[in-house]
């Protein structure tokens, strides 16, 4: 998953497939259940590691600690996409664009659909 490290994306793949807040057991049991050998201190470094990167939130409950994601699957990647187009935009400038309309314009109604979102960013910057 771009953006995260490995064991990151298969740690956030749990917590947004199962939802709500898990444990360090919970996240560990579901990835052992897939088949991936990993030791539990390993998981919970990795949460600890996503809550400090702002990926998870934290709780506590007596003496059990939960984690949940802080924005959805759809709010990260579409950061994500945002932060890689801007850096793109940024070193390679109207070549993104052009390879962007290219790759994504391939029919009328595509290209309609470019049409429309340009014409909606022309009128709020006019605003």
């Amino acid at each position: 998953m771009i953006g995260l490290g490995p064991l990151e994306g298969k740690i956030m793949e749990v917590i947004w497939r199962e939802g709500g807040a898990l444990s360090v057991g919970d996240v560990h049991h579901a990835l052992c259940k897939r088949g991936r050998i990993i030791s539990y201190s390993a998981v919970k470094a990795v949460l600890n590691n996503l809550t400090g990167k702002k990926r998870l939130t934290k709780t506590r409950e007596g003496k059990v600690t939960f984690f949940a994601a802080a924005t959805s699957r759809e709010v990260f990647e579409a950061q994500v996409v945002s932060t890689v187009v801007r850096s793109l935009k940024r070193n390679f400038g109207t070549a993104v664009i052009a390879e962007l309309v290219d790759q994504l314009a391939v029919d009328e109604e595509t290209v309609s659909e470019f049409e429309r979102l340009i014409a909606q960013r022309k009128s709020e910057l006019k605003s």
